[in-house]
């Protein structure tokens, strides 16, 4: 056998790859089951164990030892188990249903049954390949194939109710995995095994409850109970795989130069990051932020590109930490206590990660910030000058920065927002209480920037400029008091702001104010035209108007004896003239009474006008 090819191969990253991408995770079996269908076709497609293409069936050859030449044999073994695993999940959640068809439990024990004779028939190939030819297969590919196998085997024991059994099976498993966790090469491997660790516990200790265990919640002291030689009659040769796979990977080495992500702890408190999907992809964080790190110390820290390689990755790592925690409550694995606990630890983990996202998308926003007002040359240093030197184009260069910093400034405090609102932060006065400050400090640089845009704007608003600044140094105070007079120590600051750097943005909205304050009152507007449309057409009483704005003195009235005198004259005059003409007046009515006027006839009112009749009553020949 010195001639067999390797046909090792990571199954337990390839379960959990295929498992999370194709549905299994969230309880998706049929979804999963046409994969594996797929899968296993192509497979057979590939290693040529097909059934043939004519009318008459062919059976493929069997797969031994002696007939492995290729590791896709092997998968092939593998993700048939897989479906028939994925059908026996499948009727299970069916059994919990009112509408369950009467057999679904015997289909489910059944699909079970033929997952584990795939799973056997598996791990007796790679064992004895093993046995015959080490070269040919890795102990630790030997490894994974039987901790899959046992994790078959316990689950049919479990459904039959053989607790003892199942219970030896999960133990030996555990410490496989537990294996290989010390063994990891890095922290996504050591993730991997922690993931196939966790999905096991809720039956160790049901099992262990059934066996009649005091402390079954004890996982831990379930597992130790049971002793090696019960592992090694439960699964002939564990002690020396073990033993082969420590050798094989040098464990006390590997301890030493394996790549770990570092502790994460927030508030004082750790993260626990138990899926291996968002370890992985917090490793790719670390690194990138150290690179950044790394840059900033060594002054070149000013640069965009690491920012934004460090923003993808973190996108990346929040989209795989949501979906975790959506397919882990979609599942409804928050029905036991192990499960809930891991649902906790995924969204403790998932809110970090955001928490991450937002805290590095703020400093990278003020750096920004920082840049462009470094960088111009058309804004004026001393802030309280309202003049742009260079004409009309320097001004408008001069309004386009500050309008992009305080587009950066919403930004800024958009993403506060969004982080003072995670559960993480709420619960811990000290994250809570600093964030409030910054977001009043960022808020406070905000408003003074737009007063400074309002007071060199082309048509510039002071009025408005005043307004914001006092709501400004309302929150510079909020800011100092919440980050520098208050009790509570401030923990996870995003930015290191120093009590000097408060202290100068107050003074600066002061000067400000003062200098805005100035130019309000000293703003002189003309007058629209509209309002000189009524001096055109009406005169004014002027005189009247002087005296009452004491510019003018009150003419001197006329004296009290001649006034009566002359007001009486004045009477007389317009009486007598009024009295004749009412008694003309009475007279011409009483001889109108005595004496009728006759009524004039039509012919002479014609006659009179100068017009002829004509027929029809004159309508004819009017004009």
């Amino acid at each position: 056998m010195s001639s067999q090819p390797d046909v090792s191969f990571r199954a337990l990253s390839l379960l959990s790859k295929e498992r999370g991408v194709y549905g299994l995770r969230n309880g998706d079996y049929e979804r999963y089951r046409r994969h594996c269908s797929n899968k296993l076709h192509r497979l057979r497609q590939v290693s040529g164990l097909t059934c043939g293409k004519g009318k008459t069936y062919k059976k493929p050859v069997e797969i031994t030892k002696d007939t492995v030449k290729d590791v896709k044999q092997l998968q092939l073994l593998l993700f048939s188990a897989e479906r028939a695993l994925a059908h026996s999940h499948g009727f299970k959640a069916l059994t919990t249903k009112s509408e369950a068809p009467p057999n679904a439990r015997k289909d489910q024990i059944s699909w079970l049954r033929r997952a584990l004779k795939y799973s056997t028939s598996l791990y007796d190939i790679a064992r004895a390949l093993s046995e015959e030819s080490p070269a040919s297969i890795d102990q630790r590919t030997l490894a994974e194939l039987t901790i899959y196998h046992l994790g078959i085997r316990a689950e049919l024991s479990f459904e039959r109710s053989a607790w003892e059994a199942a219970l030896t099976d999960m133990a030996t498993r555990r410490k496989l995995l537990s294996t290989l966790a010390e063994a990891a090469r890095d922290s996504y491997d050591q993730a991997l095994a922690i993931e196939f660790i966790d999905a096991y516990d809720p039956l160790i200790r049901f099992s262990a409850y059934k066996l009649g265990h005091k402390e079954s919640h004890d996982i831990e002291g379930v597992v130790k109970d049971v002793d090696d030689d019960m592992m090694e009659e439960a699964l002939p040769g564990i002690g020396k795989l073990v033993e082969g796979l420590r050798g094989e990977t040098n464990v006390a080495e590997m301890e030493k130069g394996r790549k770990e992500l570092e502790n994460v702890t927030f508030a004082g408190e750790k993260v626990e990051l138990r899926s291996a999907e968002i370890v992985g992809v917090m490793l790719k964080v670390q690194e990138a932020l150290g690179k950044v790190q790394g840059k900033a110390e060594a002054g070149k820290g000013r640069g965009m590109r690491g920012w934004d390689r460090v923003l993808a990755v973190l996108g990346e790592a929040e989209g795989i930490a949501r979906k975790l925690l959506e397919d882990h409550e979609s599942s409804g694995g928050a029905s036991s206590l192990r499960s809930a606990k891991t649902s906790q630890s995924l969204s403790v983990a998932h809110q970090y990660i955001v928490y991450l996202l937002l805290s590095n998308r703020i400093k990278r926003d003020l750096l920004l910030a920082d840049n462009l007002q470094s960088t111009s040359s058309v804004l004026p240093e001393d802030p309280t000058s309202f003049k742009v030197v260079g004409g009309k184009v320097k001004l408008e260069e001069a309004v386009k920065h500050l309008a992009a910093v305080i587009k950066l400034y919403d930004t800024v405090l958009q993403s506060m927002a969004q982080l003072r609102n995670l559960a993480i932060v709420e619960e811990r006065d000290g994250v809570r209480t600093m964030a409030e400050g910054l977001e009043a400090y960022f808020h406070a640089s905000r408003c003074y920037n737009l007063a400074r845009l309002h007071c060199i704007h082309p048509a510039p608003s002071f009025a408005s400029a005043v307004q914001l600044l006092e709501r400004a140094s309302r929150l510079a105070a909020q800011a100092r008091s919440s980050l520098f007079e208050l009790s509570i120590p401030l923990e996870e600051e995003i930015i290191s702001l120093q009590q000097a750097e408060v202290d100068s943005r107050s003074r600066q909205i002061d000067q400000l104010s003062l200098a805005a304050k100035r130019a309000l009152f000293a703003e002189r507007l003309p007058k629209p035209v509209f309002f000189d449309t009524a001096f055109n057409y009406i005169d004014l009483p002027m005189d009247d108007l002087l005296v009452l704005a004491g510019k003018q003195s009150a003419p001197v009235p006329a004296p009290a004896t001649a006034a009566p005198v002359q007001a009486v004259v004045n009477v007389a005059e317009k009486i007598i003239p009024a009295a004749g003409d009412a008694v003309k007046t009475a007279a011409s009515a009483v001889k109108g009474r005595t004496t009728r006027e006759a009524t004039p006839a039509v012919e002479d009112e014609s006659a009179e006008g100068g017009q002829k009749k004509g027929w029809l009553g004159g309508w004819f020949g009017r004009k």
